[in-house]
């Protein structure tokens, strides 16, 4: 039991209160998630006892725009590599590309940017692993919260994060300091941490492991944490935008499918109930199952009977009326329209390039609130294998792929008028033609080996120059 969690500033304390938070963001999570994975129903609660069959058909209804948003961003995010105060790397730091790839962070870092933009949060942790070496771990508010050090609120003062050990058969918190950690648990059979859309409350039930675990190689808290510059996700604003748009598509569905069920009348001077004459003189008639429709159904009317059927509606406004919409949210979350609309693609050059500006400007934003996490992080990964001189954070360098990438015929126009501007090769390759680390290695070994090409062919040509007997 946490005998200090009522005492303010203890680990007990700290342990207990940022369990509270962090299950009390889980409701939330359970919100975005169910948009960010296409479930969310529209309206959300209304729909509890209707038939599976409707469900089926609201379920069809959905317009699943918040991950095409969200991927307008992040696709346009990509690490290149990191430039460090060690010498000698203008085309990315080799040591810190290794650490990168070492944890798979080409592949891991697509989740830390789409968690970020669907959350507005999400975590590294960085740890050494069996052998020593450094390990990046994405995290998301599911299972992990920080709380920001008020003088540097890029950093981490203190962070929690859950796990559940099945075979252990208990659940793990983790409470992370500047400089240290100290592991708690408590039994149980299965994970209480709920994924369901409930929050999560915690008393002091828990039980340390052990005291402080001290981490020599850093005085940093090991979890650092990235988001946007509001907190919020890119799309989460939006949502009732996203809720009109797909009760748009709903309403349009609705009325084609009714529409294959015309409504039908008979009016003329037809009798209430049968004649004397009649089998069941006396009683009302069933015109229900007089008129019953079918394909091979007959119906008998009087001499001046007259049938009416309605006319369908034109569900072409209801469809422009989505388009609008879609339109509205793709302005105000700075997505170019060609991305949800095919007709766009043909505009004009100029065109193109304002409708893209917004998203070049709200991409370069989260890549450099993205520069300080990764920084941070990175800084963890050299200060653990002892290396000093790449660990200061202010000198780390994330170099970036190009948010709006040219086109080869643009690169190679632009590369000739820089080089005759007086621009050197080195500048041309990164900025111009936008070469990787890898590929401006790559050129520089290409271009030596050319010239030590050349200069052997100059010096056998001079070598036959001189083989050849002179006419005197």
């Amino acid at each position: 039991m946490l005998a200090e969690s009522s005492v303010p500033g203890s680990d007990d304390w700290y342990l207990v209160r940022l369990c509270n938070e962090l299950g009390a963001g889980l409701p939330r999570m359970h919100r975005l998630s169910a948009y960010r994975d296409g479930n969310a129903l529209i309206p959300d609660t209304m729909w509890e006892g209707a038939r599976e069959s409707y469900m089926r058909f609201m379920r069809r209804s959905r317009l699943h725009v918040v991950e095409t948003i969200r991927d307008a961003r992040t696709s346009r995010q990509k690490v290149l590599g990191f430039r460090t105060a060690a010498a000698d790397d203008a085309t990315g730091d080799t040591a810190a590309r290794k650490v990168w790839r070492a944890s798979r962070m080409g592949v891991q870092s697509r989740q830390f940017f789409n968690d970020t933009a669907d959350f507005g949060t999400a975590y590294l942790i960085t740890l050494p692993d069996a052998e020593g070496a450094p390990l990046f771990q994405v995290r998301n508010g599911w299972d992990t919260i920080t709380e920001q050090d008020t003088l540097k609120p890029w950093s981490a003062k203190h962070a929690v994060t859950v796990t559940f050990d099945a075979v252990g058969q208990r659940e793990i918190a983790v409470l992370y300091g500047q400089g240290w950690y100290r592991i708690a648990w408590r039994r149980t059979s299965f994970a209480t941490l709920p994924k369901d859309g409930t929050s999560w409350l915690v008393n002091a039930d828990w039980t340390w492991a052990g005291d402080r675990i001290i981490t020599p190689y850093t005085r940093l808290n090991l979890v650092t944490r990235n988001q946007t510059v509001d907190g919020f996700g890119v799309w989460e604003k939006h949502l009732d935008t996203v809720d009109r748009v797909n009760e748009i598509t709903l309403n349009a569905l609705t009325l084609i499918v009714m529409q294959s069920f015309r409504q039908r009348a008979v009016s003329g001077n037809l009798p209430e109930f049968y004649p004397a004459e009649h089998p069941q003189a006396g009683q009302r008639i069933d015109y229900n199952s007089i008129f019953a429709a079918g394909p091979a159904a007959l119906w008998m009317l009087p001499f001046d009977a007259k049938v009416w059927e309605s006319q369908p509606t034109d569900v072409r406004p209801v469809y422009e009326a989505r388009k609008a919409e879609v339109e509205t949210l793709a302005s105000l979350t700075a997505t170019p329209q060609y991305v949800f609309q095919s007709d766009s693609a043909n505009q004009s050059a100029q065109g193109a390039d304002l409708a893209r500006e917004q998203i070049v400007f709200a991409v370069n934003a989260m890549n450099d609130e993205a520069e300080l996490a990764l920084a941070d992080a990175m800084s963890i990964a050299f200060q653990i294998q002892g290396d000093d001189q790449r660990a200061d954070a202010d000198e780390i360098e994330v170099m970036w792929a190009k948010t709006n990438p040219a086109s080869l015929s643009e690169r190679g126009e632009a590369a000739a008028k820089f080089k005759a501007g007086g621009a050197t090769q080195a500048w041309i390759d990164e900025n111009v033609l936008e070469m990787t680390p890898g590929q401006q290695r790559q050129a520089i070994q290409d271009r030596v080996t050319e010239a030590f090409t050349a200069s052997l062919a100059g010096a056998a040509d001079a070598n036959d120059a001189r083989a050849v007997p002179q006419n005197g």
